[in-house]
């Protein structure tokens, strides 16, 4: 049987984005960490990502935080930004071993603090692209 070499190529092309559609389709997961010494801290305080991609917040501590991106629930309001449209989040409260995560649809740069720690600086940033 002969293939022809446009025929091959079409069929080669195909399979590549059958086989490629999947992992792009997947945004990656970026890691953060709660951290409580000396002071509460994001560890990294800043990540940037990809549209599509997701942050994971664990909190490996005894001491309870939360991942809050609304304006409406920070001490100060300025410390939260989220692009405009975005509609806030918030994990609630975080025990020990807690995870929570959040996939970023939109670009933008967004400002989060654990709640019960913004006062000491408890501040972290995502910037999608």
């Amino acid at each position: 049987m002969k293939i022809h070499r446009r025929a091959f190529t079409e069929m080669l092309a195909s399979l590549g984005v059958l086989v490629a559609s999947p992992a792009l389709a997947e945004g990656k997961t970026v890691e953060v960490s709660m951290k409580n010494n000396p002071k509460g801290v994001f560890v990294p305080a800043s990540v940037n990502i990809s549209v599509g991609d997701t942050v994971k917040w664990t909190n490996p501590g005894i001491i309870t935080h939360t991942v809050t991106c609304d304006p409406a629930q920070a001490a100060t309001q300025a410390n939260v930004v989220l692009p405009a449209g975005v509609t806030p989040f918030d994990s609630g409260n975080m025990e020990e071993d807690a995870t929570f995560s959040h996939t970023f649809t939109a670009k933008g740069t967004y400002k989060y603090v654990c709640k019960m720690h913004e006062a000491m600086g408890m501040i972290g940033t995502v910037v999608v692209s």
